[in-house]
């Protein structure tokens, strides 16, 4: 395989960020293969590897990447001027909206599909990210402390929390789609009481 220079790199690795959304967007994860990664970027198989060591680490950078998501979740709560608990009630709801309408959050929530392919994944990946979004999450969380929005408490513990409520989309599949909008009707109105109500 001829080397790449620095330009070049960037380029193929754009190209599989680009193709790669749009490939499981349309087939999903399972259904596309490396074959039809290189193949929409013009590269060879070797050369895939020297970007990503599998498909569903190729995956989980594109869905990692879409910062739009979490900006746009937080920027709007951020100037929203609603009442505590209504504020923290309407995050987690349009999250919660925002996880069914995307494709790709759909299929990293699918039933045993966020296991599997955070199996295949190179651990120091999972924790970069994982410490990324925490420290959004603790800035997000301490903007709204000193709003007045969330109670005074280690902003550490309400961003795990918040965390907490979101991976229960995970288990979406197992509850049925009509009794899970109710049951995390019920927990979202007491988890926003519970971080909102002043001691």
């Amino acid at each position: 395989m001829s080397k790449f220079n620095e330009n070049e790199k960037e380029q193929i690795r754009q190209c599989l960020l680009t193709k790669g959304k749009e490939l499981f967007i349309q087939y999903g994860l399972s259904k596309t293969s490396i074959d039809d990664l290189v193949q929409a970027c013009g590269i060879s198989k070797g050369s895939f590897y020297k970007f990503f060591t599998s498909k569903e680490e190729l995956f989980y950078v594109i869905l990692q990447n879409q910062e739009e998501i979490s900006n746009r979740l937080i920027g709007e709560h951020l100037r929203k001027n609603l009442p505590p608990k209504e504020l923290i009630s309407s995050f987690f709801h349009m999250a919660f909206q925002m996880a069914d309408e995307n494709p790709l959050l759909q299929q990293w929530f699918e039933d045993g599909e966020h296991e599997r392919i955070i199996r295949k994944l190179p651990k120091h990946l999972v924790d970069d990210f994982a410490q990324d979004n925490d420290k959004k999450g603790i800035v997000f969380v301490q903007a709204l402390i000193e709003r007045g929005v969330l109670k005074e408490q280690d902003p550490e513990v309400i961003n795990g929390v918040m965390r907490a409520i979101m991976m229960l989309r995970l288990y979406k599949e197992k509850f049925g789609s009509d009794l899970f909008p109710k049951i995390m009707d019920v927990i979202i109105d007491y988890i926003s009481e519970g971080l909102t109500k002043p001691v």
